[in-house]
Order: C-alpha cells, then structure tokens, then sequence
C-alpha cells in the first residue's frame, strides 16, 4: 500500500492537471466582485489592507497556475519573476525616479526579458520535468544572492524604501490609488481582469494546443505543432503574470527586500496551486486567499508552527488529494488513495456518490 503511495508522489509533480474546473474563474470573479463592493464598508482599513496582499499573492497564484496548471511546465523558482517585478518598480521609481506607471511598465518589461532569457537556453534545449524545477531553483537562489549583494542599486539586506504607490496621471488628472480603500478596489479590479484573460486564452487555439502540450508532449511534436516554441511563450506569460504582482507587492508595501525571492514563498505558490486544483485558475487564486490569511491568523498566534502546519498540509495534498480540494479532484483522490473505485460500487450508489447526494 505504502509503496503505492510513494509511487503516485514521486510522480504527482509531472503528470497532466485534472480535466473539468470546478472552480471556474468566471465565478470567481464573479465573487471577488461582490466582496470587493461590500468588504470596504464592513471592515477596517488594517483588515482591508491584509485582504488586499493576500489578493496581490493571488495574482502570483494564478501567474504559476498558468504555467503549472495548463501547460504543465513545473518550477521551482517561479517566485523569481515576482522578485525581478518589485524590484523593477522600485529601481525605476526610486533610484531613477521615473513615474509609478514607467516602474510598473519596466517591471514587467524585465520579467519577460529575464524569462524570454532563462526559457530559451532551457526549453529549447529540451530540459523538462525535474531537470527544469531544479535550475529554476538555481536561478531563484542566485537572484536573491544578487539582491543583497548588489548594495548600490538593490539596497542590500535592508532593501529598497520609500517606493510610492499607485499614482497616475490621465488627462492632466492624477488618479491617486495609494490609499487603502483604492489600493484594494485597484487591486481587485487587476485581478478579476486578469482571470478574465486567462480565461478566454485558455479557450483558444493556444490554449488547447498548451493542452495537448502538457498531456503528451511528443504527440504534439508529431503533430506538427513547435512544442519549445509555445511552452516559450506561456513561461513569458506567466512571468509577466507574477511580474504584476511583484510591482502592486512593492507599491503597496512601499519596501521590497531580498525576502521576495525567498524559497520558502515559492513553496508556498506551489502548495496553493496544488491544493486549489491545477488547471482550475479560479481554485489556485481561492486557495492563495485562504491560505494567506491563515498564515497571518496563525503567525499572530506562533510563528513557529506555521511552517510545520504548511508541510503537513502540503504532504497530505500530495498523498490524498492530487488533484486538488474541488469535488472531481478530491473523488478521483479518494479512489486512487483508498483503490476504491465507483465504478465496482452498484450503479445506484455510484450514482448518489458522484452526483453529491
């Protein structure tokens, strides 16, 4: 039994997302909506702001959904773009002192040069799967080393300070979105848009040729289609994704620091993908939320048992729920933990089984 188990978790990382989200990313905007219009009447502006970081760490969430979830590309160290994103922002507007909308475009504008960079020396050179997740890992730990080593322009270990917000100037207006209150409708709004276009790309032609990718790679190639060359492009999409969550990171924070390429946050992008369903763009994004805010409820009680609380969620994720905590993906889970399958169960129980009843 054991050794089933460890089977199915050593190769848990590379096997394709489950077909059919149940948590569709229209109706997860569909809810950051409606809470997005009500939670600024109802809480203050301390929870607000704890809300809306843990929605800027939804944005990272989805950006790696996208990669992981739908074009099946696994990485270690898919928080180094969210890095090279704040860090974008906060040397263009603090050091060179160019506007919040240029810092922003420049942290986007580096991640996809860092990943057009890093995805054709690897992906074109055919390295996938284990190989690919460890020289991510590579890379992240040389960026953070980068980070605190390159004093004159990163800051070192203090970092950047005194990053401005959201400002921006339209028609001889400057729209001010550094407050709480328009932080988080800014925020909210980005993210609704951009599950929207996740949505619509991954029912298009590219997105089912990104399917076909991720479940037979080499079927694919002998279709005809330039497999490096559309996992190219998604692994550019998706930095760009994480890149615009590490620039609102540094203009609502105001301070970016090595921290951002920490491991321990790339785990944490993994563990939230996982446990809200790859593939499912809506789930991975609830889960971020959840989990965020869970880490902020627990670290204010102990810091110290967060970390063991994460790896056991991780573990059981990986053992009994590969697929994720929405319905298909906790009911294939559960036959291929238990090796119990519906289909042996008469017809009529099977039926209630599957239909929740």
């Amino acid at each position: 039994m054991f050794d089933r188990h460890f089977s199915r978790a050593r190769t848990w990382l590379s096997q394709p997302a489950l077909s059919g989200s149940d948590v569709s990313p229209v109706m997860t905007g569909f809810a950051i909506v409606v809470v997005g219009a009500i939670l600024p009447l109802v809480v203050g502006a301390y929870q607000l702001t704890v809300i809306r970081d843990a929605l800027v760490l939804a944005i990272l969430a989805l950006s790696y959904d996208l990669l992981w979830g739908r074009a099946g590309v696994l990485t270690l160290g898919h928080t180094t773009f969210f890095g090279i994103g704040a860090y974008g922002f906060a040397v263009t507007t603090v050091q060179f002192g160019q506007t919040p909308l240029f810092g922003f475009l420049a942290g986007l504008a580096c991640a996809a040069v860092a990943a057009a960079v890093l995805g054709y020396f690897l992906l074109y050179a055919g390295v996938r799967l284990h190989f690919f997740a460890i020289l991510s890992m590579a890379v992240l730990i040389i960026a953070q080393q980068l980070a605190t080593s390159w004093q004159s322009v990163t800051g070192g270990d203090t970092g950047l300070l005194g990053i401005p917000g959201l400002s921006f100037q339209l028609a001889g207006h400057t729209l001010d979105l550094s407050s709480p209150v328009a932080s988080w409708y800014a925020v909210a709004i980005i993210l609704v848009g951009l599950l929207g276009v996740v949505w619509l790309l991954c029912r298009s032609r590219y997105g089912k040729v990104l399917a076909a990718i991720s479940t037979n790679e080499w079927r694919a190639l002998a279709c005809g289609y330039h497999t490096s060359w559309h996992l190219l492009l998604m692994f550019m999409a998706s930095a760009v994704l994480a890149a615009v969550a590490g620039c609102l990171m540094a203009a609502t924070a105001g301070v970016v620091a090595p921290d951002v390429f920490s491991p321990v946050l790339a785990t944490e992008v993994i563990l939230w993908v996982a446990i809200g369903g790859r593939g499912s763009s809506g789930g991975p994004v609830l889960a971020a939320v959840g989990l965020t805010l869970l880490k902020h409820g627990a670290s204010s009680l102990s810091t110290q048992w967060w970390p063991l609380i994460l790896g056991a969620v991780f573990l059981a994720c990986v053992l009994c729920l590969p697929n994720g905590v929405r319905l298909g993906g906790m009911l294939k889970g559960l036959r291929q933990f238990t090796g119990i399958s519906l289909k042996r169960m008469p017809r009529s129980c099977a039926q209630r089984v599957e239909g929740g009843s």
